[in-house]
């Protein structure tokens, strides 16, 4: 077994790289399916490193291969390296180049600790039984990455046994790492509503269908779908974010649009919250005389722990950062990670990374966000660990 003061040490020695390599990436960020320069600096990091590769996995995504000594398991990691279309404005002295894009999620910090994680694994690949399969995924800002990797076969050749992914959490303290024990995110699926009526003049509303009104009984009945149909120690978010109709005030329009998302923590939630949605479409068709055209869309599956795997993770964090560093997060998030579509698949386990800096609020997705740069040896001491542990 290796012990941890090598990684330690190791960590140590390579920090104040990783950082220059983050802020060379959060100075050039790059959008999802973009990630050009970002692959780039990748796979030549890996190549220094003499780890086997494949470019363009899942368009703009980067696969990187340690092989160890002796014949084993395959335990893959997964880091995202998307920005957002956001204007940076932290003052920073690396900050963005690019106009209108920024790392306003870290993903940038992301990459630079699975980096890191590959330097201190390719030291130790001669005492290594199996093999370690490094992700660098695109995309996970538009939840397309991890499905379009996945469909380049990131997940053969060789199969993966255990899946590990992170990301950073500003609410967290520096050096603690977080879990969240169940369900980690969310579904979150996307849905099109298009109400038909018949249009007319506003002054003689007997002589057409009114799109608009039943768009807005729609809207007003999607509400009670969660607060009167889905248990209430279930969580469920119903959004209508966009509505548009109509091209004058004294005109009755020929259809409305509404464009939403729904989100859920469990399966059984998902469907019928789609079920329920279409009863109501039925009823507006009888009641209002409207007819309509749903287009639901599954998006990205929940991301749930698998406990065995979550719990020999855990094990390894404990030993590297100590027992009470290591949080159980209250709740899961609403929000969503496309890292389910490896956990849907695979024995997989999502950590959260203490990334706070004391005395400044920060969030991600936000314009001024920056995260304390010590996540990063935190990430890989961590990370370093739990791949060896679950190669055993």
């Amino acid at each position: 077994m290796v012990p941890n003061d090598v990684i330690d040490r190791t960590t140590a020695e390579i920090t104040d790289q990783l950082i220059r390599i983050r802020r060379t990436i959060h100075q050039h960020p790059e959008l999802a399916f973009e990630e050009t320069a970002t692959a780039d600096l990748v796979a030549r990091a890996l190549t220094d490193l003499g780890i086997l590769q494949r470019t363009g996995v899942g368009r703009t995504g980067v696969v990187g291969l340690i092989q160890g000594a002796a014949p084993g398991r395959t335990v893959a990691v997964r880091a995202d390296m998307d920005a957002l279309p956001i204007q940076e404005d932290t003052g920073l002295p690396y900050a963005s180049t690019a106009a209108g894009k920024m790392h306003a999620c870290g993903h940038d910090a992301h990459t630079a600790i699975l980096l890191g994680v590959a330097m201190v694994l390719a030291r130790l690949r001669d005492r290594l039984a199996g093999q370690v399969k490094l992700i660098f995924q695109p995309a996970e800002e538009t939840l397309a990455g991890a499905a379009a990797m996945i469909a380049d076969g990131v997940l053969e050749e060789p199969s993966v046994d255990a899946v590990l992914g992170y990301h950073n959490w500003p609410l967290l303290e520096t050096g603690a790492v977080g879990y969240h024990p169940g369900v980690s995110f969310a579904s979150s699926d996307a849905f099109d509503v298009t109400v038909t009526g018949t249009s007319g003049h506003a002054a003689h509303p007997h002589l057409a269908v009114d799109a608009i009104t039943a768009a807005a009984y729609f809207v007003t009945q999607l509400q009670t779908i969660v607060s009167r149909e889905v248990a209430p120690v279930k969580p469920a978010v119903v959004t209508i974010g966009r509505i548009s109709g109509g091209t004058a005030r004294n005109v009755f329009p020929e259809s409305v649009r509404l464009e939403g998302t729904v989100r859920t923590h469990d399966q059984v939630t998902r469907a019928a919250i789609e079920q329920a949605m279409r009863r109501m479409l039925e009823g507006l068709r009888t009641g209002m005389r409207t007819a309509y055209a749903l287009d639901f869309r599954r998006g990205v599956p929940l991301l749930r722990n698998h406990s065995e795997t979550i719990a020999r993770v855990l094990t390894s964090a404990r030993a590297i950062v100590g027992a009470e560093r290591v949080v159980e997060l209250p709740e899961g998030s609403m929000g969503s990670e496309d890292f389910a579509h490896f956990s849907e698949r695979i024995p997989a386990a999502y950590l959260r990374l203490g990334s706070k800096i004391e005395g400044r609020p920060s969030m991600i997705h936000r314009v001024d966000f920056i995260p304390d740069e010590q996540v990063i040896p935190t990430g890989v001491r961590v990370v370093a660990r739990a791949v060896l542990d679950l190669l055993q």
